[in-house]
């Protein structure tokens, strides 16, 4: 038997393993663009998306009157598009 099914945990011992120093930067960004893509809107990040939803819910359920929502919409749009034009992320 070897090492690995010796100790049961089925792991290679550590100097077989890859090194690892803590940063993941060959995955950095994988999923920055996931997400939904919208006919009208465009590509919408599954955050954006949560947001919009949850403020149409509020508005739907009464918490919000729908010119607040429409207001905060437009503002939240408005903020992603400058985020974008200036090569910023958005979220």
């Amino acid at each position: 038997m070897d090492a690995k099914t010796q100790s049961g945990t089925g792991r290679r011992p550590a100097a077989q393993r890859a090194p690892h120093n803590g940063q993941r930067s060959d995955h950095e960004g994988d999923h920055a663009d996931a997400g939904i893509d919208l006919p009208v809107v465009g590509h919408l990040t599954f955050e954006s998306a949560g947001f919009l939803v949850g403020l149409g819910v509020a508005a739907a359920v009464g918490v919000l009157e729908w010119p607040v929502v429409a207001a905060v919409g437009i503002g939240y749009a408005l903020a992603r598009k400058e985020a974008t034009h200036h090569g910023q992320r958005p979220n």
